[in-house]
């Protein structure tokens, strides 16, 4: 009986130190940035080099990456391509082959994919309609994570995406229906 119970307590004693220091670390919030007719959603993934690597230059392991949800509430134009309200997903898509790394937009539901915040969300099933190639800047002051802003004047909004010491602005501008 003695042995049953020293057992036991092995198992629960390492489980109990488990479920303690899972409760010291913080867990990842969703952050919101919001601009006049744009609203956007993201989590501030910690800089991972390797990650973004794998995206710029493709292979066989790298994947979408769905790391933001945008809500747009007015009409839009981005690079030629109209966006109607509505929600889409935000995708960085890896480098294959010879066609470069690439940022797009799916139309999805409205309901939210980034639900597992340890891990960098697949992309989302749903209607493409922006892809092109993009290429990020290389920046010298490095952000510690993913970092959404919106800048808004008259005629459209500015969307600055930062990530580590990289780093994207796309201008969408406010068309009429």
């Amino acid at each position: 009986m003695l042995v049953a119970v020293t057992i036991a307590l092995a198992w629960i004693v390492p489980a109990a130190a488990r479920d303690a220091t899972a409760v010291d670390t913080p867990a990842a919030t969703i952050r919101q940035e919001k601009g006049s007719g744009l609203e956007v959603w993201f989590i501030a993934y910690p800089w991972r080099p390797d990650i973004f690597q794998a995206l710029e230059e493709g292979g066989p392991t790298a994947h979408g990456w769905a790391f933001a949800r945008l809500a747009v509430s007015s009409y839009f134009e981005l690079d030629g391509t109209r966006l109607f309200p509505g929600h889409y997903a935000m995708v960085l898509n890896p480098k294959t082959g010879a066609i470069p790394m690439a940022l797009e937009l799916r139309r999805v539901a409205n309901r939210e994919f980034l639900v597992d915040a340890p891990a960098m969300a697949l992309p989302p099933p749903g209607e493409t309609v922006y892809k092109k190639p993009v290429t990020f800047t290389l920046g010298s002051e490095p952000a510690p994570a993913l970092d959404l802003t919106i800048a808004t004047w008259n005629d459209g909004s500015l969307l600055t995406i930062r990530y580590g010491n990289r780093k994207l602005a796309k201008e969408l501008s406010r068309t009429s229906p």
